[in-house]
């Protein structure tokens, strides 16, 4: 026992105590997350530009109200504080977002009201060689619609007012600001043209408004009994939480489970080569070795939790989530986050021992890849029904079980109460039998001068005693 933990500790330094560690344990995030870190850079690196837009108006009426609109909203942007602004609400400090702070600056340039083919290659030239951001071109059709008033001033179906449809040209017309600006600009223009034309001018604007309002469904959940009589906004759910911090959470066992196996590869394969275990085995047994190996491999995993968990906590507080992190996990993720480390370090230890080259080892743990990263191919699925089949399923399949139960359990859905223990149940006679399997290959492989190519040659070893 004594020789176990001997092993355990040096397996353990020799993975924590590492520059590859420390370099692995910070780009791991940056490999991970690296869209959701650069955004604000790359946000002051191509934002605040002037963007200069043409318009052809057909109608003559719209590009007026245009071009006013975008010289308040510049000046807007280029006056904007860029210290915290009080909330008077919530009593919370809120700083302007990227987006606020680096917003183009949108330059509207008249052109004839109606455009020729040979205009409109001209146009759509200059935004490729970019020249220009953008072309917008409004038919003549767009208000005439509207202009014809029904004979008893009330639309019915024959006189219901039709729209023509105004189109916007630029590279990037899909996603682009300017275009959802521009087409509430002009819906609330031709709201006012209908207004008119029923001779709903007249009404009071706040009369109106309130007609006119949207009737918002808050998602929230349901309530508990120690709920009643307060406030229902604590039960209101947070969309984007509410979807990536269960991501978030699954995303953090797969880095544990990652960094802490792919060493185990490394390791077999370094003191196979070098015959390492040979001079090993002659002072303790292969299982005392595996189990050293796997013990301080478990350890390993911890201080990568740890740290890992603690910038997490760190960024949610931060960013005033600090309500959203579900302490009651806690117990959950750690007991499958070390089944999870035991099962899949296991068969890499294993791999790793029993092949020579690293090319036979990326084969034989294609299969295991694929298992590890399913919960992460249809995380969004089990996200939006936590007890649906799919994500169900995946909650008692052993690969797949550590991260899809962590999923479940963060995203705030009622699990049934018997799943977690049978899944952990399931997970610790599957964990125990691939150890015990792992074990029998580790032991006729160690000391193999063959590498083995095929999952189907791995797994006849488990018959060879030694």
């Amino acid at each position: 026992m004594f020789k176990l933990w001997i092993i355990a500790h040096r397996e353990y330094v020799a993975m924590v105590g590492t520059k590859a560690f420390l370099f692995t344990l910070v780009m791991m995030p940056i490999l991970m997350f690296g869209s959701l870190l650069a955004m604000p850079l790359l946000n002051r690196v191509s934002g605040g530009k002037t963007q200069k837009i043409v318009v052809s108006d057909g109608t003559g009426r719209l590009f007026s109200i245009i071009e006013k609109a975008a010289i308040g909203r510049n000046e807007s942007i280029q006056t904007k504080p860029t210290e915290p602004v009080e909330n008077k609400k919530s009593k919370v400090s809120s700083r302007p977002t990227f987006m606020d702070q680096q917003a183009d600056i949108w330059e509207f340039v008249a052109a004839p009201n109606e455009l020729s083919d040979d205009q409109r290659l001209e146009y759509s030239s200059q935004i490729r060689n970019g020249e220009l951001y953008a072309l917008v071109e409004i038919p003549k059709a767009f208000l005439d619609a509207t202009e014809a008033a029904p004979t008893e001033g009330v639309p019915d179906e024959t006189t219901a007012p039709s729209t023509a449809s105004a189109k916007f040209y630029s590279q990037d017309a899909l996603m682009s600001g300017a275009r959802s600006w521009l087409s509430t600009l002009i819906s609330q223009r031709l709201r006012e043209v209908r207004m008119e034309q029923y001779g709903l001018d007249q009404i009071d604007p706040k009369i109106f408004a309130q007609i006119d309002a949207r009737v918002e469904l808050l998602p929230s959940m349901p309530i508990k009994k120690s709920d009643t009589g307060k406030s229902d906004e604590h039960s209101v759910i947070d969309s984007l939480v509410s979807m990536f911090l269960p991501f978030g959470v699954m995303m953090l066992m797969f880095m544990v489970i990652l960094m802490a196996a792919q060493p185990m590869l490394e390791s077999a394969m370094e003191e196979k080569s070098l015959r390492i275990s040979e001079v090993l085995l002659g002072s303790v047994t292969p299982s005392q070795l595996m189990g050293g190996k796997l013990l301080g491999n478990v350890a390993g995993s911890l201080v990568i939790f740890v740290l890992y968990g603690a910038g997490g906590l760190f960024f949610l507080n931060y960013q005033g989530l600090s309500d959203k992190i579900p302490i009651g996990l806690l117990p959950w993720f750690l007991l499958f986050q070390l089944l999870g480390v035991l099962f899949f370090s296991s068969i890499f230890l294993t791999v790793g021992a029993s092949v020579n080259e690293l090319k036979e080892a990326q084969t034989l743990l294609l299969p295991v890849w694929m298992v590890l990263m399913a919960p992460m191919m249809v995380w969004f699925i089990a996200v939006r029904e936590p007890n649906g089949i799919v994500s169900t399923a995946l909650s008692f399949f052993p690969p797949s079980c550590p991260m899809m139960m962590v999923l479940r359990l963060a995203s705030g859905t009622t699990v049934p109460f018997w799943q977690p223990p049978l899944a952990a149940c399931i997970m610790i006679a599957s964990t125990y039998g691939i150890v015990t399997l792992a074990g029998r290959i580790y032991r006729a492989g160690l000391l193999r001068n063959e590498g083995v190519r095929s999952i189907g040659q791995l797994l006849r070893r488990t018959i060879v005693r030694s």
